[in-house]
């Protein structure tokens, strides 16, 4: 993480498109640390691809977005994944459990890919 920054979020002019569908066109956003943001919009106005590029999910088709004042268009997919590991958390309006998973095993998934022991897992 880069030293303290005011803005957890910063987004300017951020486009994404699927091939010629433009879904969001010069998007800028700014949320302060600390702060409690929602995004609301009618069905298909792109507040789920929004989500999936704040989530680094997906990348901006052009436009910048900062997280944690780091550019992560520049960034690795394996940072990506550091990211998404540490410091974002994501709850799915469907789950996403694994079938054959029991419910503990999914709970602990997680954590697994972050290293975390057993034991620490366990306590959790």
């Amino acid at each position: 993480m880069k030293g303290h920054c005011e803005h957890i979020i910063e987004i300017e002019d951020l486009h994404f498109a699927y091939g010629a569908k433009k879904v969001l066109d010069g998007i800028r956003l700014r949320v302060p640390r600390g702060k409690v943001v929602a995004i609301l919009g009618v069905s298909g106005s792109g507040k789920s691809t929004l989500m999936n590029i704040l989530g680094c999910l997906d990348r901006p088709t052009s436009g910048q977005y900062v997280f944690e004042g780091t550019d992560v268009a520049r960034m690795s997919e394996p940072a990506l994944a550091r990211i998404r590991s540490a410091r974002i958390g994501f709850v799915f309006q469907t789950f996403n459990l694994l079938a054959r998973a029991t419910a503990l095993r999914n709970v602990e998934l997680p954590m697994v890919y972050a290293g975390v022991s057993l034991d620490e897992r366990r306590e959790k």
